[in-house]
This record gives structure tokens, sequence and C-alpha cells, in this order.
């Protein structure tokens, strides 16, 4: 009877060595495994996670391009309409950045009784034709040209004639700065007419300028009466 049970013991503990055997192993496996994170939750009915980068367009030769040429001709002022523009403009732009050097000459250099009051004025005027500027050369690239605002082209194409050098008295600043702010206001008038036939966006824009020249030849003329 001792030795019918004794073999029955055997014959249960061998039974429950493969068990035990895959459980360490299975222990084993998991302790060498690094944590993992929080379950991710996947749309329905996806297999595998999303994955929310952008895929770029790729060249013939494999390498990425993101310049698509058919974006060169998504400009909504009509072709006929770009050239008149850009030259209206680009001689606009010219102009007032020589306003800007010019008031930012006589800003600096400038002497006489009516120093203060002027001083400040002329750096209210050089942002202000700095302002326009950008406004009116970023115009120029909505309708698909570049703009030119190079020093030398300034100085070639602004047709102001030179502006003085060293110390400059109150009264010179007054005389040399509205006869070329009202040079320059003379234009941008006949420039809205011409636009005005062309593009009223672009004319509308050359208005406000208009305006503001308008003022500044008024606030320096109140000075010399």
């Amino acid at each position: 009877m001792k030795a019918y049970l004794l073999a029955a013991v055997v014959a249960l503990l061998t039974a429950a060595a493969p068990h035990a055997h895959a459980q360490t192993r299975r222990a084993a496996r998991n302790a060498a495994a690094p944590a993992a994170g929080p379950a991710q939750v996947l749309p329905p009915g996806s297999a595998t996670a999303p994955v929310n980068t952008p895929t770029p367009p790729a060249d013939p030769n494999g390498k990425l391009d993101y310049r698509n040429p058919a974006a060169d001709q998504l400009i909504p002022v009509e072709a006929d309409k770009r050239k008149p523009i850009t030259d209206d403009l680009q001689a606009t732009v010219v102009e007032l950045l020589e306003l800007y050097h010019d008031s930012k000459q006589s800003h600096w250099n400038l002497r006489g009784p009516l120093y203060l009051p002027l001083h400040e004025q002329l750096q209210d005027n050089a942002d202000a034709y700095l302002k326009y500027a950008d406004l009116l050369a970023e115009r120029v690239l909505q309708v698909g040209n570049p703009i030119d605002g190079r020093t030398g082209v300034v100085a070639a194409t602004a047709n102001l004639g030179e502006f003085l050098g060293g110390y400059l008295s109150d009264k010179q600043v007054l005389i040399l700065m509205t006869e070329r702010i009202t040079t320059v206001a003379k234009r941008v008038r006949q420039r809205i007419d011409h636009l005005s036939k062309v593009d009223e966006v672009t004319s509308n824009q050359l208005q406000e300028l208009s305006y503001e020249l308008d003022k500044h030849v008024w606030q320096f003329r109140v000075h010399m009466q």
C-alpha cells in the first residue's frame, strides 16, 4: 500500500514540473522586459496606432522637395494688372525710403530754436515712411513680383536730388523737407489716378499714404507761416 502511495506522489510531481518551469520562464521574461507605458487608445476599427506626421512630396530623385511650381499661379490679381501696379509701387517705395533717410539725417543734425519739436516730428515722419514702404512693398509681392529696395537703387531712382550733409539749421530742414515731401505727394496723387483705372485695392493703399504726406507738408508749412 505504501509503495502504491509513493508512486502516485511521484507521478503528480512529475506532471506538475513542466507547468512550474513555464511559470518560472514567464516570470523571468517579465522581469527583463521594460515597463510598459499607458495603453494607447486606438480609433474604432484601427489595427495600428495613427501616425500624426505630414508626408512631404518627393521629387523624381527621391529627395524631399517642398516647392510646388503650380503655386506660382495662385495670384488673385489679374495678370495684365501686375506690371502697372509693380511699376507705380516700386517708384513709391524708393521715394519713401529716400524720405526716411532724409528725415533721419535731419533728425540727427538739426540745430536752432525749433530743434525739439522738429527733432521729434522728423522721427515720427521717418517711422511713417518706413511703415508705408513696407506696406506697399508687400503689395508688390502679393501681385507676384519682387521689390527692389537696395540703397543703390534708391539713390539712383528716387529722383529727389542729393540731400545736404553736415549740420542743418531748423530753417534749412523746414524748406528742404517740405519741398521733398511735396514732390512725392504730387507723384503719389498721379499714381492714385492711374491705379484707380487698374486696381482699386492698390489705389486705396496709396490714398492712405497721400493723406499722411499731405499732413506732413502741412505740419512743416505752418512753422514757416
